[in-house]
């Protein structure tokens, strides 16, 4: 491994473990209470229970597979160290307190710190592999360093980081043709997460242009059904596994809690009525959540339509790039961590045409002034003032839009 790409990694790392305490947010109570209760209930039957301490869960099979295996961590941890304590009169009995008040934080963000360091490795061997040294470091640089990034993991310690972890290496493993191992990575994602579900128009049409044999395509499904059952079968022991997942993402998963036309992400709807505003409510003839379909596919179809003119790393990264953007302006029920899908691929992107690097910078200070909007980190600075202003929100809201047209704009450049 690259001395320098080791440094790199290592000082990124240390950035995350110094900021694993500085927050804690409320959605982690959720995601803690979901593990303790699949440790104390058990797996059969979880999403059939009643009376959740916090809410029921609303995350799929792998996502809550995950915080249980955390849960089980936590207590086999502690009840190790009470023994060691007992036993041992060099064992630091601080470390008692020091657990019981963070260790659970400390596990449920530690996952999306390393997805984000195994990122940050993809970035840095895809470039090494192009005998790019030089953008293999600098990308993985701005990668692992990028606000937004180490924001989500280490201070919010959402997932998205592992989700997008699950959806980059199966687009690696179709731009190398592997698709059984696309299928792999494209299930697992879809069973911890579904926000990559918008890379599905621009994957399949990926893999349906390299025109795999009957066999593989039966391969890849076999595959796929097999990762499907061995990961839900704890949860519903049943053969009928792919109509119970079907269920439970419409009932429990997709429709999310908020049905309001933006979740406080600084799209297009914020700028139609930031309020509580249903998306069910008619513009022109037409519900607002049909309007975010209809713009979100014709946008697609413009992408497939360049993509069908030349296919290449270049314009599949740029393809799910703008497919994250599009999406996360103009549907609806969309949270302000629903940029993070442009991020990996952009950062990629950004390396293969240099040209990338300044819609992207605008779109990272962007993104992070909105979740800074919802979950504010302490700053030396206070700039809580400034959401209050009736310019501020808009203005960010009109810079995403404007670099939108501006990538679509000067696609040929950036392809």
């Amino acid at each position: 491994m690259n001395r320098k790409f080791f440094l790199i990694l290592f000082a990124s790392l240390l950035l995350r473990i110094f900021l694993l305490l500085s927050a804690h947010h409320g959605d982690l109570n959720n995601n803690i209470s979901w593990g303790e209760q699949l440790v104390l209930r058990g797996t059969n039957f979880f999403y059939e229970g009643k009376n959740w301490p916090y809410s029921a869960p609303n995350q799929p099979p792998l996502t809550v597979l995950m915080f249980g295996a955390l849960m089980w961590l936590f207590q086999t941890i502690d009840t190790g160290a009470r023994i060691l304590n007992d036993k041992l009169s060099l064992f630091p009995s601080t470390f008692i307190w020091f657990w019981e008040q963070h260790g659970k934080d400390i596990l449920v963000k530690l996952p999306s710190v390393f997805a984000d360091l195994a990122i940050g490795y993809i970035i840095y061997k895809y470039f090494n592999q192009l005998n790019k040294r030089k953008t293999a470091i600098t990308m993985c640089t701005l990668w692992l360093f990028n606000p937004v990034v180490w924001f989500n993991s280490s201070v919010w310690g959402q997932t998205d980081p592992i989700v997008n972890l699950l959806g980059l290496l199966g687009v690696v493993a179709l731009l190398r043709k592997k698709l059984e191992r696309v299928a792999v990575w494209v299930t697992l994602s879809i069973l911890f997460k579904g926000s990559l579900f918008i890379f599905a128009p621009v994957l399949l049409f990926v893999a349906l242009t390299q025109k795999y044999k009957p066999r593989v395509w039966g391969n890849a499904l076999l595959v796929s059904v097999i990762t499907l059952y061995i990961v839900c079968w704890p949860l519903h022991p049943y053969f009928d596994i792919p109509f119970w997942l079907g269920n439970l993402y419409i009932r429990q998963i997709l429709p999310g809690e908020i049905g309001f036309l933006t979740a406080n992400a600084f799209n297009f709807w914020w700028l139609v009525d930031p309020g509580k505003t249903l998306d069910t409510t008619v513009y022109l003839g037409l519900p607002a959540k049909i309007w975010g379909y209809l713009i979100a596919l014709t946008g697609i179809s413009f992408i497939l339509y360049r993509l069908r003119e030349k296919l290449d790393d270049k314009r599949v990264f740029w393809a799910l790039s703008v497919s994250a953007l599009i999406t996360f302006l103009f549907l609806t029920r969309i949270h302000e961590r629903y940029l993070y899908p442009f991020f990996p691929a952009g950062t990629i992107l950004a390396g293969l045409s240099p040209a990338f690097l300044a819609p992207y910078l605008i779109l990272s200070a962007a993104h992070l002034f909105n979740l800074f909007n919802l979950f504010p980190m302490p700053v030396p600075i206070d700039i809580q003032f400034l959401y209050n202003s009736l310019w501020f929100i808009p203005t960010f809201c009109t810079i995403t839009l404007i670099v939108l047209f501006w990538i679509l704009k000067d696609t040929k450049k950036y392809t």
